[in-house]
């Protein structure tokens, strides 16, 4: 299986698929769960707002947020502070509900073997 993958580049695996989407940080709760009904993928890549012009690999990752899935925001409703307030709660921006780890977004070259 491994000599498989010597003969293929990491770009083979990418063709067809679409681009992740940009959900923002400050995006609120409720849009998330929006997002999350209609993503094909098991969560929603979170970013920062983008900055005009070109970007490199490296600012990509830097504003790179986490991935919020369903079970983030089912933990999050469940507190005291949310079902207090459920209206409020739904109105909080992304980013007050997930642990930033840019670390789990891995930038390769596609001709990476």
């Amino acid at each position: 299986m491994a000599a498989v993958f010597l003969y293929h580049v990491v770009g083979d695996l990418t063709v067809g698929k679409p681009e992740l989407v940009e959900f923002c940080e400050t995006e609120t709760v409720e849009s998330a769960i929006r997002a999350l009904v209609t993503c094909t993928e098991g969560g929603i890549p979170v970013w920062k707002k983008q900055p005009k012009g070109v970007e490199s690999g490296v600012a990509k990752q830097q504003r790179f947020v986490g991935i919020v899935n369903s079970m983030d925001i089912v933990a999050f409703l469940a507190r005291e502070s949310s079902l207090v307030d459920r209206e409020a709660a739904l109105r909080t921006p992304v980013s007050e509900m997930i642990v930033p780890n840019n670390s789990v977004l891995k930038l390769v070259d596609a001709g990476t073997r």
